[in-house]
């Protein structure tokens, strides 16, 4: 196992944290973690304690009160309303909780979810015309969500088929913004700074908080309309989006994550089960279990079945889209496998990774909604940016992860002239090109992310949040643990460091994993258990470990434990 550095998030900052422990009565290992989060005191009772009445007003978002206007206008006079949604997690569940609402309140409400391969992504004039020649009748709203910010000319042809358009979206403008009736997007206001890291379907919800509002407000409806009831869709796409669990985001996946668990949807209890999740649910669940089931749909296939899933009412039928989504989960599973596979096979052959800085490989037909998968993993394997192109026919089209800082969007903007079309988030990215000019492309990605990242962006280490004593997990500790939940992106859970600590004990599990014991220098103990670690690697007389903290619950016993993360021979 290759040795990463070590690296102190809360380094030299022992001043703050004395202050902390001695204004707020923190202890200690809890001060190291709320400093290494970087969370200012001022906010430090929120972060910990936030409600959702602490959520802020939806009207904040210029344009809101018309577009719930018009809104409550087209269900008064019983026009269609369109909800045109994206393929992925975030845009199916953005599309079921804004049609869900709507629906409450005697809305006629049609959506739409664009087909991968056939419609490609975003809001189009093509996907624009398909998606309204579904509807019987003329449809005089149309509310894009998790898509729109860059859709000028579909907002144009729009509006010439008398159409007004609401787009609703988090991520990044082009350099021309549409044309539409409003734009709820807060990645265009600077104002709106604290809401920039909402999701699709966050930003979703703000509509939809500022619809019954409006409607409250106005006598028009939307009294029995229970907000609360809709966010387990909002922690279900913000989970799945890797946005930070930071602000507004950690309100709202807080209070989702307890309606998930409750499984009040016949959808939400069959994809569970079908996951197979027999403890409570976790967000790290929803990001390797029922996300990944969600998104194959719409990877493998038609993303409508996984917004059936979710809508259906009808536990039978509820158990007939789950199994479905297993099928596809299964053969994305595969066929991701076989691209990694290739795909490492190229950077052994092709790619000097002593002097490239980033990665880029090309296949034949690779199945185009699994390559985005196969980055990411290249991209943390190799602690490299790495772009997947699937060619078909004279046309390359693939997807991008960045690595540490680096935004990938802007890097790719260099390269604009060789690309057809290109575009996403800093961490994540899609492109098209000519398949004839891949070779052009890489050398100036190459280039570009040599200009433009950073030397610590390539140094793999292990950030931990501070060097604690065993005895400082205590009681008190492990309360204050459960409020830094729900962890995530940008809120991980807490690692700390554990120095000269003796075993006690140790026995296997399996082939792979060790459970024990450990004992520090004042002779305080504590259990541990160490995932893909082999006992033989705890033969030192004395050892250094990162560690998570955590409480091991067997049957009605709880224990205080360490899940071991790394460590080091002293001696």
């Amino acid at each position: 196992m290759a040795f990463k550095k070590w690296s102190s998030a809360c380094a030299k900052s022992e001043t703050i944290i004395d202050n902390l422990m001695r204004k707020l009565s923190f202890p200690r290992p809890i001060a190291m973690y709320l400093i290494s989060r970087k969370i200012a005191e001022k906010d430090i009772e929120f972060f910990l304690d936030g409600r959702l009445s602490g959520l802020s007003d939806p009207y904040r978002f210029p344009g809101m009160k018309d577009a719930v206007k018009s809104i409550w206008d087209a269900i008064f006079e019983q026009a269609p309303i369109l909800i045109h949604g994206d393929y992925d997690t975030d845009g199916i569940t953005a599309t079921a909780l804004l049609a869900d609402v709507l629906r409450q309140n005697g809305a006629d409400v049609h959506t739409f979810i664009p087909h991968r391969f056939d419609d490609g992504y975003g809001f189009t004039p093509a996907s624009l015309h398909k998606a309204v020649e579904a509807i019987a009748k003329p449809c005089k709203i149309l509310i894009t969500v998790d898509c729109g910010i860059t859709s000028c000319d579909a907002v144009d042809e729009a509006t010439k088929m008398g159409i007004k358009t609401i787009v609703t979206d988090h991520h990044d403008a082009g350099s021309e913004i549409p044309d539409a009736l409003a734009l709820i997007n807060p990645k265009i206001y600077d104002e709106l700074k604290d809401l920039q890291i909402l999701a699709g379907a966050g930003v979703a919800f703000k509509l939809s908080h500022a619809f019954v509002k409006y409607g409250r407000e106005h006598n028009l409806g939307g009294f029995s309309t229970k907000l609360s009831d809709i966010l387990d869709f909002v922690a279900l796409g913000t989970i799945a989006d890797i946005v930070p669990l930071l602000g507004e985001n950690r309100l709202m996946v807080k209070s989702g994550i307890k309606i998930l668990r409750k499984q009040m949807r016949p959808g939400i209890r069959a994809l569970i089960e079908t996951s197979k999740l027999k403890s409570e649910l976790m967000p790290s669940d929803v990001t390797f279990k029922l996300a990944p089931r969600v998104n194959a749909a719409g990877r493998m296939c038609n993303a409508d079945i996984a917004l059936q899933l979710l809508e259906c009412d009808n536990i039978v039928e509820a158990y007939r889209f789950s199994a479905e989504l297993e099928k596809l989960n299964i053969t994305r599973q595969t066929k991701e496998q076989e691209i990694y596979l290739e795909a490492k096979k190229q950077i052994q052959e092709k790619i000097d990774l002593e002097k490239n800085y980033c990665i880029l490989v090309a296949g034949e037909s690779w199945h185009q909604g699994v390559i985005g998968i196969v980055a990411s993993r290249l991209a943390r394997d190799y602690n490299r940016p790495a772009i997947v192109l699937t060619i078909q026919g004279d046309k390359a089209y693939g997807s991008g992860r960045s690595v540490g800082t680096l935004n990938l969007v802007k890097t790719l903007s260099k390269s604009s002239d060789i690309l057809e079309r290109f575009g996403g988030h800093p961490m994540a990215v899609g492109v098209a090109l000519d398949k004839n000019d891949i070779g052009k492309f890489y050398t100036s990605l190459e280039e570009n992310i040599q200009v433009e990242i950073a030397d610590m962006d390539l140094t793999e280490f292990t950030s931990y949040d501070g060097e604690v004593e065993i005895e400082e997990l205590s009681d008190d500790f492990f309360e204050y643990l459960q409020q830094l939940e729900p962890f995530g992106h940008s809120n991980p859970k807490p690692v700390f460091r554990f120095n000269d600590l003796e075993l006690v004990k140790s026995y296997p599990i399996g082939d792979r994993h060790t459970r024990g014991t450990f004992r520090n220098q004042k002779h305080a103990q504590i259990d541990f258990i160490a995932f893909n670690f082999t006992q033989s690697q705890f033969n030192a007389a004395l050892l250094d470990i990162l560690a998570i903290p955590q409480m091991n619950t067997y049957g009605k016993i709880s224990k205080p434990q360490l899940q071991i993360v790394a460590l080091q021979t002293v001696y």
